[in-house]
């Protein structure tokens, strides 16, 4: 009697080998966002730079990757994600190397730019990339892990920047970034798919990205140039005019196009835009004073490098642990509430730091630290939620337009925060007076983020797949 062989059914196991990839270029660029802030001393002193200098090495990373962030999202879509994300990599890498071997300030800022450039396209194409390597609950476990890993590069970059600093010297702080492009490229070779869906005809934007990196880079330069010209100095008012204008012909030029680097049509959504200016406050209020409490805790307090880099572990904790606790349940809280609250925090947190003298010393500012970083592990996972709860065929837009909000945030967070402690004496008690106004500048910005994002966040969250919307309008083209 002849016999029949059955086959089983198999159950598919997920490789996580191209999440391996995919979160070792997201945790190299995100730390680099933050890991030089206690490294700028030593970098002045090596590459004889000054203040201003130091503002640009962060500024430069910052503003590029703001400038190109939803451009470099489409050239993906176009020619190939998996493409992108390696091209991106490796002029990562490339950058990183330069920057290590840079021998003046003019050369560091050029390639922290590229980085910025590069990191962009990184950033833009790893949410579609995870998209297409996984499907049902394994793709939001992926979400997850690349949301958590991208967070807490950010916060533990300058503890990372103190250790390599003062075990190999600054130039490591790029240095390191070599290996784990090579694993990230490597993996991302061996394991992503060639197989992607392309988009095709239509223009990618061009005019879009070179506008907003014109208004950027002339305000910012505005801003920390003003007090040393004046501010009715010729040059520094033709910056801001020049910033003025460019932003004025970025909107007119997104309003035109068919395929806008920027869909303004997502901004007709109160929630939305509510969402971006939590993100903005979150960067421009606590995150924008890491660059001069680093020189505070360097300069003013005589520490070491390594010693000024684990005294930001007061935010850094609270952030890993309060994200860690209040995920379960951020769903269920009213977005109003959720984000109103935390920025609150916030600011309460940072008005705590006020009243530093050029004697207080780290103890001062503990209590205003860990309040803050409490508040901001709430506000960052409520606010990158938020940012993604559009149409499903918004999500990559929205995601961008976030990314922005946050790195322009930062890059502005910082720029004003030079502005105004150019008006007070570099050393001393005048910077310490300086630094207790940048603290209160800091506290009404989170203050004033928690109003607004309050008065347009909704009381619950929507579902907007259901819901008749601007942000479902049908396009054009199609």
């Amino acid at each position: 009697m002849a016999t029949v062989s059955v086959a089983r059914p198999t159950r598919e196991r997920t490789s996580w080998l191209p999440l391996v990839g995919i979160v070792l270029a997201v945790f190299m660029l995100m730390l680099d966002a933050t890991v030089v802030t206690v490294a700028l001393p030593a970098m002045a002193r090596d590459l004889n730079g000054n203040l201003t200098d130091l503002q640009w090495v962060m500024n430069a990373y910052t503003v590029a990757m703001a400038a190109v962030q939803l451009t470099a999202g489409a050239m993906a879509d176009r020619y190939g994600r998996r493409r992108l994300f390696l091209i991106g990599v490796a002029c990562f890498a490339l950058a990183s190397l330069a920057c290590g071997l840079a021998t003046t300030v003019t050369l560091l800022v050029a390639a922290r730019a590229v980085q910025g450039l590069a990191g962009a396209v990184m950033f833009a194409t790893t949410l579609a990339l995870i998209g297409q390597s996984y499907t049902g609950a394994a793709r939001g476990t992926a979400f997850a892990v690349r949301g958590t890993v991208a967070g807490i590069a950010v916060v533990l970059g300058p503890v990372v920047g103190g250790l390599l600093t003062d075990g190999l010297g600054w130039r490591w702080i790029f240095f390191v970034n070599l290996p784990v492009a090579a694993a990230a490229t490597g993996i991302g070779w061996w394991k992503l798919s060639r197989h992607e869906e392309r988009v095709r005809g239509g223009r990618i934007d061009i005019a879009g990205p070179v506008l907003m990196a014109t208004a950027l880079v002339a305000l910012v330069y505005a801003l920390l140039r003003a007090n040393d010209e004046g501010w009715t100095d010729r040059l520094i008012l033709g910056c801001f005019t020049t910033a003025g204008l460019a932003l004025a012909g970025f909107f007119l030029v997104e309003s035109r196009l068919a395929h806008p680097m920027l869909d303004l049509r997502l901004f007709t959504d109160r929630g939305f835009v509510g969402t971006q200016i939590g993100s903005f406050a979150v960067q421009a209020s606590v995150f924008g004073l890491f660059v001069y409490l680093s020189v505070y805790f360097q300069d003013q307090l005589g520490d070491s490098v390594i010693t000024a880099g684990l005294s930001f572990l007061p935010i850094v904790i609270p952030i890993m642990i309060t994200g860690a606790a209040v995920g379960a349940v951020l769903d269920r809280m009213p977005p109003r509430l959720a984000v109103g609250s935390a920025l609150g925090l916030i600011g309460v947190g940072v008005y705590l730091m006020h009243g530093v003298t050029s004697h207080t010393g780290w103890g001062h500012l503990v209590t205003g630290m860990i309040v803050a970083g409490a508040g901001c592990g709430v506000a960052l996972p409520a606010l990158g939620s938020l940012a993604v709860d559009v149409p499903p065929a918004r999500v990559g837009v929205a995601s961008g337009v976030n990314n922005t909000a946050l790195q322009v945030g930062f890059a502005l967070g910082i720029a004003i925060d030079g502005a105004i402690l150019g008006t007070f004496p570099r050393t001393g008690a005048g910077f310490a007076d300086g630094l207790n106004h940048l603290i209160t500048f800091g506290a009404c910005t989170a203050l004033a983020g928690a109003a607004i994002a309050a008065a347009l966040l909704p009381r619950g969250r929507v579902s907007r797949e259901t819901t008749a919307s601007p942000l479902v309008q049908r396009d054009p083209d199609h």
